[in-house]
């Protein structure tokens, strides 16, 4: 019970950013998380995260935040359109909202463009298998983190960087098919080493059914894969 107060907790950060930009034709809110580590301006890897369709806020992230301090990693962390902070318009592309998203959090200050993380969760992933050209022209990702992935066998080859797989084996989607023999579909196409891990007796966005904290074992599987693609430069 002690774990699953701390994961409650706001995420420790050395400062808390608070920023507003422009998505398709509505304001949008967000945030970045610089790390406690001492490195210089300039040297921090980012985590840039794609949410689920359930999302109601960025404090749905906060496990993830966690994750990204304990690595010497920012986060940027924002509203979808009518959820949280940000405001809300009848028409406008979720997409372009992302894409703005996603160039907001590469051009923050102390921000390391070359190493941007991007976290797709659910229906974020298939947002971002649809649309994976457009997120390069921005920046191609170090790398992609898929929790929940919903990218199969051929959607999934899109995904032309490395990446790591973390599912729930309560997903109402099969593991085997967009866990197991997803990733093994990326390694084949594109030459990556790519991994997977499938949680037990947890949600599908991998919280715990008994208490709502984030899966241990998922967040040490993505824990390792961080130390492997984007290893701490203090």
């Amino acid at each position: 019970m002690a774990s699953e107060r701390q994961q409650s907790d706001p995420p420790e950060a050395e400062q808390i950013q608070d920023v507003i930009f422009n998505g398709d034709g509505v304001q949008l809110a967000g945030q970045i998380n610089y790390p406690t580590a001492p490195t210089q301006p300039g040297e921090f890897p980012v985590m840039f995260i794609i949410q689920h369709a359930t999302c109601t806020s960025r404090r749905g992230y906060d496990h993830l935040a966690r994750i990204a301090a304990a690595h010497g990693m920012a986060i940027f962390l924002w509203d979808k359109r009518g959820t949280g902070a940000s405001g809300s318009a009848g028409n406008g592309s979720v997409l372009v909202d992302t894409l703005k998203a996603y160039e907001t959090a590469l051009s923050q200050p102390g921000i390391d463009r070359q190493r941007a993380i991007i976290v797709a969760q659910n229906e974020g992933s298939l947002l971002l298998g649809e649309a994976f050209d457009d997120f390069s022209a921005i920046q191609p990702p170090l790398g992609v983190l898929l929790i929940g992935n919903m990218l199969d066998e051929d959607a999934i080859i899109a995904i032309d960087r490395p990446a790591h797989i973390v599912m729930s084996k309560n997903d109402w989607n099969a593991w085997q098919t967009y866990a197991r023999d997803a990733a093994a579909a990326h390694g084949r196409i594109g030459g990556y080493p790519t991994q997977y891990y499938v949680a037990p007796n947890t949600n599908r966005r991998l919280m715990y059914n008994s208490g709502g904290s984030f899966h241990n074992g998922a967040a040490h599987s993505i824990s390792e894969w961080l130390d492997t693609l984007c290893p701490p430069s203090v």
